[in-house]
C-alpha cells in the first residue's frame, strides 16, 4: 500500500499540533510496513524528516492550491490519497478525483464561529464558508478527532467516518509518579484569541491570590506580558519547561473558544492536573462554557479551595489518559484504508 499524506506543512516547520499529528501518521504507518510520501508547503531545502519521503513545494500555505500539478503528480503513484485540514485539502481532493484515487479527509481543525473571534466578521464569514467546503466535500472516508468536532461537522460513525483521538506522548507516563503538585494554575498553548488569552487575563485579575503561569508560543507575547496581571507569569516555551510546569502544576485552565481536540488538554490529565476547560476528552474537572470568564472565575475558586479534591481528579485524569494512544488511533486509521481499498467505494455525492 502506498499513501500520500497531504497537509500545509510538516515538521520541523510548525505551527502547532497539527504538524506533529501528521508525522505520527506517518510513523505509525512506515511502522506497518506501508509506503508513505508527504507533500506540503514549505522550504525544499528542509527535506525529509525522521525518514519520511517529503515533497515541499516552494509556495506559502495558502498558496498550495496552485501547487496542483505536484499534487496529480505524487497522487499518480499512491494508491489512496490522505489530506488534512485546511490549505492542502482542496488541491489534495482534486488530484484524487483526477487520478481516480480513493480520498480521506482529516479534520485537525473546524472553528465554525469562533473564528468570530479570531477574526474581523467578513474575514470570519468567509474562513467559516471555506470549512463547510472542506466538510462537504465527497471524501470516501472522514476522520474526526473528538466528538465534538464531529458534531460541528454534523457526521456520526460508520464504515467511512471515524474516531480516531490523538495519543498521548509515554514520556508523560514514564515517571513512577507526577511530581508533588505546586500551588498554581497553568495555561499552555498558542497565545492566540482562539486559545481564550483575553480570557485567561481576566481570570488571573479576577483571582489575584492565586498564581497562573503561562506557557505558550505565537502570537505578541511582549503584549501579552505588559497586560499580565502580577499574578500571572508568561514563558515562551514547548520543550522541558512545558513538561515540567505539567508535572507541577495542581490545576491546568484551558479557555479554548474552539478545539477539535486538545493534545494539551490530554497531556495535562496524563501529568496528573485537574482540568478546567472547554474541551470534554473525559477530562476531571469543571467543563465551562467558552467565553464564559464568570464562570471560568467560579470553577478556579472552587478547585484552588480544595487541594485534596484537586490531586483527587488529578490522579483519575492520570488514569483516563491512557486511553488515548498513539498505536491505537493510527491502527483505527489504517483499518479505514484498508476497507476502502478492498471495496473501491465510489465518491459519493456532495451534500447540498
Amino acid at each position: 500500500m502506498r499513501v500520500l499524506l497531504a497537509h500545509e506543512r510538516y515538521l520541523p516547520d510548525s505551527g502547532g499540533g497539527g504538524e506533529v499529528l501528521a508525522h505520527r501518521r506517518a510513523l505509525h504507518l512506515r511502522a506497518r510496513g506501508i509506503e508513505v510520501q508527504v507533500i506540503c508547503a514549505g522550504d525544499p531545502a528542509l527535506g525529509d524528516h525522521e525518514g519520511v519521503p517529503t515533497r515541499r513545494l516552494p509556495l506559502r500555505r495558502r498558496a498550495l492550491p496552485f501547487g496542483l500539478p505536484a499534487f496529480i503528480e505524487a497522487a499518480r503513484s499512491a494508491d489512496l490519497v490522505h489530506a488534512f485540514t485546511y490549505h492542502a485539502m482542496l488541491p489534495a481532493f482534486v488530484a484524487a478525483r483526477l487520478t481516480g484515487r480513493p480520498l480521506v479527509c482529516e479534520y485537525m481543525a473546524l472553528f465554525g464561529r469562533a473564528w468570530s473571534v479570531m477574526r474581523s466578521e467578513p474575514v470570519a464569514l468567509g474562513y467559516r464558508a471555506v470549512e463547510r467546503l472542506l466538510v462537504a466535500l465527497p471524501a470516501q472516508g472522514r476522520i474526526f478527532l473528538s466528538e465534538d468536532s464531529l458534531a460541528l461537522a454534523r457526521g456520526k460513525p460508520g464504515d467511512r467516518v471515524v474516531l480516531a483521538p490523538p495519543g498521548v506522548d509515554p514520556a508523560f507516563f514514564e515517571e513512577a509518579s507526577p511530581e508533588p503538585k505546586g500551588d498554581f494554575v497553568l495555561f499552555a498553548g498558542k497565545f492566540e484569541a482562539r486559545k481564550g488569552v483575553a480570557e485567561l487575563l481576566a481570570v488571573a485579575r479576577a483571582c489575584p491570590h492565586i498564581r497562573f503561569v503561562a506557557v505558550g508560543w505565537g502570537g505578541d507575547i511582549a503584549a501579552l506580558r505588559a497586560a499580565a496581571p502580577e499574578n500571572l507569569t508568561v514563558h515562551e516555551s514547548r520543550g522541558d519547561r512545558y513538561r515540567r510546569l505539567l508535572r507541577q502544576a495542581r490545576i491546568f485552565f484551558f479557555p479554548s473558544h474552539a478545539e477539535t481536540f486538545g493534545i494539551v488538554v490530554a497531556e495535562a490529565m496524563a501529568s496528573g492536573c485537574a482540568v478546567i476547560g472547554t474541551t470534554g476528552q473525559g477530562a476531571e474537572g469543571v467543563r465551562v462554557e467558552a467565553g464564559d470568564a464568570a464562570g471560568m472565575v467560579a470553577a478556579v475558586q472552587r478547585l484552588w479551595d480544595d487541594r485534596d479534591l484537586c490531586l483527587a481528579l488529578g490522579a483519575r485524569n492520570r488514569e483516563r489518559a491512557r486511553a488515548y494512544d498513539w498505536e491505537r488511533s493510527g491502527d483505527v486509521v489504517l483499518g479505514l484504508y484498508r476497507t476502502l481499498l478492498a471495496h473501491r467505494l465510489p465518491y459519493p455525492e456532495a451534500p447540498r
